[in-house]
């Protein structure tokens, strides 16, 4: 088990987006077991409330803040409110994602726009809302700060059917890179990673099946279900609690020699 906690047994400060429900929830109650305090933020407020209410029941310092992660303002009200409840963050994990299963004449710039503006615009404003912090935080517990990005296998490779999908995960993978560079460059004790997933059993993916369905990948949600877990080699789609694991070590020193670099759970998917 790995322990997020400074050299005087503090929880670190973990920041959670999209942390309501799926890969997000599953990250949430991770790094809560390995002692951090985590802010869990989402659009989706009842259920992050009871994340954060299920934590605390647990023995878990957590708390619920709504965030746009589009909106700049919103970012700083998540900031402020870190600040308030425990203090400077020191692991930062930009979850939020959605998704758009069309072929390209079909995808319309609105759609295009908003993966965008939630994908990828969304992980750039956190970084930069946030690097002062996790810089301090860090310079005065001597552990570096941590930075998990959520991209995709479809940050790796093409996916018909998800053009704009495809062009968000990958403009994440190069994002984390840059930024880790960056951050090395100015002597900020920043890491940044990228994590690549194959496909999870959520309902994030159970809506994505659906549509692909729809599309003509499959002739039903089932069939398209199971064509994907086919196309997994491990044989079947990740459990949430599979890359939640991924994601908590790359939040602790465990993995404190890791930057710039990505870490693809993805039951061999992109090993074919």
């Amino acid at each position: 088990m790995y322990r997020l906690v400074d050299g005087k047994g503090r929880a670190r400060l973990a920041v959670v987006t999209g942390g309501a429900g799926g890969i997000g929830a599953a990250t949430c109650r991770r790094l809560a077991e390995a002692g951090a305090a985590v802010l869990v933020t989402d659009v989706q407020t009842a259920a992050g409330e009871s994340l954060a209410a299920e934590l605390r029941s647990a023995g878990h310092p957590a708390w619920y803040h709504d965030l746009d992660v589009g909106s700049e303002d919103a970012w700083r009200r998540v900031r402020q409110a870190g600040l308030s409840l425990h203090g400077r963050a020191s692991i930062l994990v930009n979850n939020a994602g959605i998704d758009v299963v069309r072929d390209m004449a079909g995808t319309s710039l609105a759609d295009w726009d908003r993966l965008f503006r939630v994908n990828s615009t969304g992980m750039f404003l956190g970084m930069k809302e946030f690097a002062d912090d996790l810089h301090e935080e860090a310079v005065e517990t001597g552990q570096l700060s941590s930075v998990v990005n959520m991209s995709s296998i479809c940050g790796l490779i093409g996916v018909a059917f998800q053009v704009a999908y495809c062009a968000t995960k990958g403009s994440v993978r190069l994002m984390s890179k840059a930024a880790a560079l960056e951050y090395a460059a100015l002597g900020k004790k920043i890491r940044v990673n990228s994590i690549h997933p194959g496909t999870v059993d959520t309902a994030f993916a159970a809506q994505c099946l659906k549509e692909l369905g729809e599309v003509g990948f499959a002739p039903s949600p089932e069939e398209a279900r199971a064509a994907i877990a086919r196309a997994h080699p491990i044989g079947h789609m990740a459990d949430p609690y599979e890359i939640a694991d991924a994601i908590v070590f790359l939040a602790s020193d465990a993995s404190r020699f890791l930057t710039g670099s990505e870490l693809t759970p993805d039951g061999g998917y992109t090993a074919q």
